[in-house]
């Protein structure tokens, strides 16, 4: 009896914890594009079925669904990509920081994955802040001294640039730090799904562990013992819950949700033969 509860409670713990991790993920996104006034429940039903989607392919390669989805939604190619990037930059930016006192106790968990997005972490940081300044320097020389067709092709590129680093600049402005604690406690609230679901499929976990997971899901190996039962429980999770939002999503929107995926898709082609000038 005893272990039957065990197991019971902590079969509750797991799914409660995997509903907070997606809650914080959601609401992470939903905060970037808070701008484009998104209907909430069409969010929730492009979140789940985006998540779904990139749990079920391979190497990530559903995040170019996820972009081709809310590309749609926010009818803008390039609003589409910077705010998942923007997601996904948060996202590993947490992730590294826990991570980094963890392999610095546990020296043999290193990998070449975490030295590369610590690496590309510090760059893209680096990028950011000195982007202003380098551009408003090189748009003044190439327009004072410079008038070759190379020179114009230099500065067309450094205006799309510009384009960029504003668009991840609007919807990041002033939820920096409220992304950032979303990302520590989605990151947390895993750590914690997977001791609970380690303990109830009697695998060991412990920090180690997590660092090997982590270097995992990163990797084309998947090797870590945890991670194929975690996928699973995503995967059932995630359907139904994706399943329970679409048809709360159409029923309340009625005939008018294919004339507007119609539009959506129409708009994601448009844009992406013509990224905005």
């Amino acid at each position: 009896m005893t272990e039957i509860l065990r197991t019971v409670l902590f079969s509750i713990m797991t799914v409660i914890l995997f509903l907070l991790i997606h809650l914080f993920k959601m609401m992470r996104l939903y905060l970037i594009l808070l701008e484009e006034k998104t209907e909430f429940k069409r969010f929730v039903f492009a979140y789940f079925r985006t998540t779904l989607v990139n749990l079920v392919i391979p190497f990530k390669l559903g995040e170019l669904y996820r972009i081709a989805a809310f590309s749609g939604m926010t009818k803008s190619l390039l609003k589409g990509t910077v705010s998942i990037i923007c997601d996904r930059f948060f996202d590993t930016l947490a992730l590294v920081l826990i991570m980094l006192p963890l392999q610095i106790l546990y020296k043999d968990t290193v990998s070449p994955v975490s030295v590369f997005l610590t690496v590309f972490l510090i760059a893209v940081l680096f990028v950011f802040r000195v982007f202003p300044s380098a551009y408003g320097y090189l748009n003044r020389y190439i327009i004072i001294y410079r008038s070759s067709r190379r020179s114009m092709a230099v500065l067309k590129s450094l205006e799309v640039l510009k384009g960029v680093y504003d668009g991840v600049r609007d919807l990041v402005s002033g939820r920096y730090a409220i992304m950032i604690i979303m990302s520590f406690g989605a990151w947390i609230f895993e750590g914690m799904l997977l001791y609970s679901l380690s303990r109830l499929l009697g695998i060991s976990f412990d920090a180690r562990d997590f660092c090997e997971y982590v270097s995992s899901i990163l990797s084309p190996v998947h090797y870590a013992e945890i991670q194929k039962p975690y996928a699973i429980l995503g995967i059932v999770i995630l359907s139904v819950f994706t399943c329970l939002s679409g048809a709360y999503y159409f029923a309340r929107t009625g005939g008018t949700v294919l004339r507007s995926r119609r539009e959506e898709l129409f708009m994601f082609l448009k844009g992406s033969k013509k990224v905005e000038k």
